[in-house]
């Protein structure tokens, strides 16, 4: 029988020292796909842009309210995208992502009108009776709306942001508290010389 040589492999190992250093690489970028079809780019602007003024024009005829069109528009282009192939399916993503879209203004646009209306104790009691011969006084000037970059003005989206900073500076206040209270009341503290004595 003939004895086999336990043969060393060193240096055949990929990471083996003796290998060198491997050749770096370079990070991969991510490759633009392939473009899409121009029928369906054509159809996911047919059903963005067309619902949107489908629904502009129902809204202007006083059809349905904004609210509602954004809604049926997402539940119309929804069950389009869900239910359909192809193109059809496009269309209907459109649809749908234009009815959220419009959704999101109609209820910014609702509640910046109705922070923005006059309460009743604001709304301007009824003009005294004048006698004949007394002249009549001038109508109130209009409120001048404040610019978008002034101080303190700027507009609901503004005003919710702002809203929104402080809510979270108020949070990490509390947080911050908390980790400072917490750090001094509960926290054991030995001295290394009186433990060595004992």
């Amino acid at each position: 029988m003939a004895k086999h040589k336990n043969k060393s492999k060193k240096g055949r190992h990929r990471n083996s020292a003796s290998a060198g250093a491997a050749p770096r690489r370079r990070p991969r970028l991510p490759r633009r796909g392939d473009p899409p079809d121009f029928w369906t780019t054509l159809a996911a602007v047919a059903g963005g842009a067309g619902s949107a003024v489908l629904s502009g024009l129902v809204v202007n005829q006083k059809i349905l309210s904004p609210e509602a069109s954004a809604i049926g528009m997402i539940g119309i282009g929804g069950a389009t995208a869900y239910f359909a192939d192809g193109n059809t399916r496009v269309v209907g993503n459109s649809m749908a992502s234009a009815g959220a879209g419009q959704l999101a203004l109609a209820l910014m646009g609702r509640r910046a009108l109705a922070q923005g209306a006059p309460t009743k104790s604001e709304t301007p009691a009824a003009a005294p009776q004048l006698a004949a011969g007394q002249p009549q006084p001038a109508p109130p000037q209009p409120a001048q709306p404040k610019p978008a970059n002034a101080h303190d003005g700027g507009g609901y989206v503004l005003d919710m942001f702002r809203d929104a900073a402080n809510q979270l500076d108020i949070l990490d206040e509390e947080w911050r508290g908390g980790m400072r209270d917490g750090a001094d009341g509960g926290a054991d503290v030995y001295d290394l010389d009186d433990l060595a004595a004992a």
